[in-house]
């Protein structure tokens, strides 16, 4: 006799042979023994749940002559003859293969028949979601109102593509995956005398099933067909896995942000023939495992104590913050290698993606992604430059006043009336001068310590640092790009090495730098301002200019000084 597989050989004949969905199996068992079968039911879930299986199973249950409280018999001349597949009364039909109105027209003419030798009528339609509209439409009125000894299956991975119609016809029964645990049940039921397996090799097999008792079968066939001793490393080897121990060593310099050492692990990956998708499953895995002992104590499955030694190793090596993001781009890296042309692009990506993360909270890292975001936002920072710029002449008009005693010279009533007018624009001007610390406002709130901490300015700048590296990152890292530049009359001045006016306006900002001057403040033991720069004597220089140039001198004496604009080449 031909070799048979094992998922065929395994098939469960009865409901109480099949593995997990306890609810469902309890409720067609009912329905099959009491006689309250329903004329259309639909079984939803994924690949290798037991879909078909249970319609199968269900249809020799309510034909079966000697029905023990649901089961089929398996003995009877029905259940021979179904399990045979030799009754056209119960019809299987692949929807995927079969999907055009014409073919589903087919099988509802046959409908008009009644059943010969069973007592129901049995259609089972396999992924009927891939039927077209018309076919959906063909199958609707049937489907509504059938005839008393019709049932109809109908079996999908995708209900949601299912139109509403067929969906209100018919008795859902949801299947979920089946657990690990009882997969690995269900395998060592194929162990004979020829045939054994580890504990660890089973466990890999289920986890690798993904919920689906046909991909276990699947798999378990094509590792015995290797070797019949089966040993989780001979199992790794089959399926394409990698090993556990370059799994614990490939997240060990990742933790580490070792970029070297991760770029030579994946290529002993790639030299090994190791399949990139699998290869990031196993390390999907492996991390949630560390994740799972980190926060509980234990792993999503159950461990040995060498096991449960090593993740509680790693598990205190690394933040949890840390493997969220590992995780997090594992996960996308096995996505794109799925669709990608270059699998190892994809993972080296991820590779320096992963081991990136402890350099993002280095302050020249900071420095860094700052410089690239004043390269991006150039077009913006044009317009508060130049507000900047703009407001240090009306110091300068301010300042004008001085000069009065070089207009006191002049008999003219004019130049009175200006030294009369003159003196009112700076008092209008100065109240916002004299706001400009706001320090002194909020001292109340925020009661400073009576004595300094720091004994010097230099070291309440040094302290400031330190602190600020710790309570805001992206804001030491501006300060960090300059030098302390001093302090004089209760300011303490940031030297940059370079004219950087996008900084400068940054750091002037008075509610970005609130922070720094409320550490100075604290450190210095009383309110102090902090300012980006060192100040332009370009504007102070327009008045001496005037002062010196004779020319000017006598035009003012004929015009008035305030009739006079300067303009500069």
């Amino acid at each position: 006799m031909a070799y048979q597989s094992l998922y065929r050989t395994w098939r469960p004949q009865t409901f109480s042979q099949m593995v997990g969905q306890e609810a469902i199996l309890r409720a067609l068992k009912n329905q099959a023994a009491q006689g309250r079968v329903a004329h259309a039911y639909l079984f939803c879930g994924s690949r290798g749940t037991g879909k078909t299986s249970a319609a199968r199973i269900m249809a020799m249950a309510i034909n079966c002559q000697q029905n023990k409280d649901g089961d089929p018999c398996l003995v009877c001349d029905s259940c021979k003859a179904l399990m045979s597949e030799t009754t056209l009364d119960v019809f299987e039909m692949d929807a995927a293969s079969n999907s055009r109105v014409e073919e589903i027209r087919e099988m509802l003419a046959r409908t008009d028949y009644p059943p010969q030798f069973v007592n129901y009528k049995v259609y089972i339609i396999d992924e009927v979601h891939m039927l077209s509209n018309a076919a959906f439409n063909a199958l609707l009125k049937t489907l509504e109102e059938p005839p008393e000894y019709m049932v109809f299956i109908l079996a999908t991975t995708e209900p949601q593509k299912l139109p509403a119609t067929i969906l209100s016809r018919c008795q859902r029964f949801d299947f979920g995956r089946i657990a690990e645990q009882e997969i690995i049940a269900r395998l060592k039921l194929a162990l004979n005398e020829g045939l054994t397996a580890d504990e660890s090799a089973l466990q890999l097999i289920a986890a690798t099933a993904q919920g689906s008792m046909r991909d276990a079968w699947s798999l378990m066939d094509m590792c015995l067909g290797m070797d019949p001793d089966l040993t989780e490393e001979k199992v790794r080897y089959a399926l394409g896995a990698v090993s556990q121990d370059f799994l614990y060593e490939f997240l060990d310099v990742l933790i580490k942000g070792d970029t070297a050492g991760a770029l030579t692990l994946t290529d002993q990956l790639m030299r090994s023939g190791r399949d990139v998708q699998v290869s990031l499953r196993e390390l999907n895995t492996h991390v949630r495992q560390v994740l799972a002992y980190k926060w509980t104590g234990k792993g999503m499955t159950d461990i040995t104590k060498d096991q449960a030694r090593r993740l509680g190793a790693q598990a205190q090596a690394a933040s949890a913050d840390l493997l969220l993001f590992i995780l997090e781009k594992c996960m996308q890296a096995e996505q794109d290698a799925r669709w990608s042309n270059s699998p190892r692009a994809v993972l080296e990506l991820f590779v320096l993606r992963s081991t990136q993360l402890q350099q993002e909270n280095d302050p020249r890292a900071m420095m860094t992604r700052l410089g690239e975001l004043e390269h991006r936002m150039d077009h913006l920072a044009v317009v508060p430059t130049a507000e900047r710029i703009e407001t240090p002449p009306v110091l300068a008009q301010q300042a004008a006043p001085v000069q009065e005693p070089v207009s006191q010279d002049m008999p003219k009533p004019p130049v009175e009336e200006t030294e009369t007018e003159l003196p009112e624009e700076p008092v209008l001007k100065e109240p916002p001068a004299t706001l400009l610390p706001p320090v002194e406002e909020e001292a109340p709130e925020k009661p400073q310590p009576a004595q300094p901490l720091a004994s010097t300015p230099k070291d309440a700048w040094n302290n400031m640092l330190k602190r600020l590296s710790k309570e805001n990152e992206g804001l030491y890292a501006m300060v960090y790009r300059g030098k302390y530049g001093g302090f004089l009359h209760d300011v303490f001045t940031l030297k940059l090495e370079k004219e950087d006016d996008i900084l400068s306006t940054l750091l002037n900002d008075e509610q970005r730098s609130a922070p720094i001057c409320r550490i100075l403040s604290e450190e210095m033991g009383r309110p102090v301002r902090f300012v980006a720069g060192e100040p332009r004597p370009v504007v102070a220089q327009q008045p001496q200019h005037i002062e010196q140039d004779e020319n000017l001198e006598a035009l003012s004496k004929v015009f008035g000084r305030d009739k006079i604009v300067v303009k500069k080449d």
